[in-house]
């Protein structure tokens, strides 16, 4: 250390000892890797730290599970600057989504962590570390400002993962048995139950939240053998039982990507060898080029490797941790809006009702085209297939995709005694030029997201208000209503084995009973019909 160094901790060790710990926090923090430096918000009222990095990756072996960062040594980690991506596995022609800076590297286990000002080790706050969606191929830690969250009284952490071939690779060699990105994630838990008390957060009042992958992150680190370090759970829009949400191990999946670069081999070993020498953007633009459905997936066994994932989505189950565990869940009110938009006039002329079906259930032919017709019959009639049921179409997939793998997954929750479970439905629509709130609508209003920009208006400034209260509340309390007021005048009641309550999030509040109840009796019928043909049973 230089005596620069020295005298800092020295002066971190006397405030210590003459003011028993009560560190405050400060954009200065001491953590077991060294000394971090942040930034003051332009009002003073949060600190913000970006980009300290949690894990090593091994770059001997990208694709496989990192290590704890070791620390900084003499220098004092200015965490300034938080537009490290890992690779985005997207295709090679599309725009990036993030900051401008913004870096594709592979040293990228980086957190971003906002504090309140008032948070210290004497008064340490309320954790949510929050988990990124995009289907586990791209998005960020950076695409969310938690502003709103944090002058809730909340300290806030954003997390980086490993993605397509470097987070979600499941291969035939116990170097890369899979499920490398869900390890990442749960690397970072284990940083913020060891580090998060510097930064005014009480490790041991911990939620965790996750839109879209990011849910069905969340439920496999509910469902996994890993200590749980959190106590309570956020889930929105996304599930493992969601259809392309859980794969089949394509263990041949470094040696396509291989191909595609021009290395030809039928050895898997080889192929990592060549793809860790090779570029790491051109090795996940090569996945997402191939198309390869690289995402969590039930792990081969090998001697002396933990799995993290091993058996199909349909039999996840932890009943010691998800019993007596809070739970906020819930999805918007047309997740698939606007799916519809870029389909040809070919798409028309096949059978979307059999095709999605023919991609997740196991019949015969003759079995698959009469459920196929009922479904049909259930969303469109004897309507012809066609661009005129583009809604309905899209009304079908938010069913099969979003809104039942939910309703499933709650009663798997119930079953093994999660309490409380609160269920929600976001309709809220800025401009009423869309037939419902599609997918990731509710982030708007919930953090800066993405750069959107949501128009400064009282409705919408209620909606951040409301929804950002209600989360708030939830993550402090595990009660999003603990009491009612203007803001929040009527109480959100949770579910049970008997009931479904469920809060509609709109310009107004309310309660109702059972979301999208015909159709999703609808489904819970078509399963006990067909669900033992179910593909993923079979993995």
């Amino acid at each position: 250390m230089t005596m620069a160094i020295l005298d800092i901790v020295f002066i971190f060790s006397l405030v210590n000892s003459v003011y028993g710990a009560q560190i405050r926090v400060d954009p200065l923090v001491l953590i077991d890797q060294g000394l971090v430096s942040g930034l003051k918000s332009s009002d003073g009222s949060y600190s913000k730290f970006l980009g300290i990095p949690y894990g090593q990756v091994d770059l001997n072996n990208p694709f496989g599970e990192a290590y704890p960062h070791p620390g900084f040594g003499s220098e004092v980690y200015k965490a300034y600057v938080g537009t490290k991506l890992c690779p985005q596995s997207i295709k090679s022609s599309a725009t990036l989504r993030a900051a401008d800076g913004a870096e594709e590297t592979l040293d990228c286990l980086r957190l971003n962590v906002y504090a309140p000002t008032v948070a210290s080790s004497q008064n340490p706050l309320p954790v949510l570390i929050w988990i990124h969606g995009g289907i586990y191929a791209e998005g960020s830690a950076g695409n969310y400002g938690p502003e709103n969250l944090v002058k809730q009284g909340i300290v806030v952490v954003t997390i980086n993962y490993r993605l397509g071939p470097y987070g979600f690779m499941c291969l035939d060699v116990p170097s890369v048995p899979g499920n490398t990105g869900l390890k990442d994630q749960y690397l970072a838990l284990r940083w913020v139950r060891n580090h998060i008390r510097a930064f005014g957060g009480n490790p041991y009042n911990v939620t965790i939240g996750g839109q879209s992958a990011g849910a069905g992150s969340i439920l496999h680190h509910l469902y996994s053998k890993k200590d749980k370090l959190y106590s309570k759970v956020i889930v929105q829009s996304g599930t493992p039982q969601k259809p392309v949400s859980f794969t089949e191990a394509d263990e041949e999946a470094a040696i396509k990507i291989s191909s595609h670069l021009g290395f030809n081999t039928t050895d898997t070993v080889k192929a990592l060898e060549f793809l860790t020498k090779s570029s790491h953007v051109l090795v996940a633009r090569a996945a997402a080029d191939l198309n390869l459905k690289l995402r969590p997936c039930k792990e081969k066994y090998f001697d002396g490797v933990e799995n993290f994932i091993d058996t199909n989505p349909f039999s996840l189950s932890n009943a010691k941790k998800v019993k007596n565990t809070p739970i906020l869940i819930g999805q918007t009110s047309k997740e698939h809006y606007g799916s519809q938009a870029k389909n040809s006039d070919e798409y028309y002329k096949t059978d979307p009702f059999l095709d999605i079906l023919k991609d997740n259930f196991i019949m015969d032919d003759d079995m698959i085209s009469k459920a196929a017709q009922t479904v049909r019959h259930f969303y469109i009639g004897d309507k012809g297939i066609s661009r005129d049921i583009a809604s309905e179409l899209e009304t079908f997939t938010t069913d099969f995709l979003y809104n039942h793998p939910i309703e499933r997954t709650l009663v798997n929750l119930l079953n093994e005694k999660a309490s409380p479970v609160y269920e929600y439905e976001f309709r809220y629509l800025a401009n009423e030029d869309k037939e419902g709130a599609p997918h990731c609508e509710e982030l708007k209003y919930l953090f800066q997201y993405n750069d959107v920009v949501v128009e400064q208006n009282d409705e919408n400034q209620l909606v951040i208000s409301r929804v950002t209260k209600l989360w708030a509340n939830f993550i402090k309390y595990g009660n999003p209503t603990p009491t009612v007021d203007e803001l929040l005048p009527i109480k959100w009641t949770p579910v049970s084995e008997g009931t479904r309550p469920y809060m509609i999030i709109d310009s107004e509040l309310k309660i109702e009973n059972r979301v999208n109840k015909e159709r999703m009796a609808f489904w819970d019928l078509f399963y006990e019909a067909f669900g033992q043909y179910n593909k993923y049973l079979k993995m």
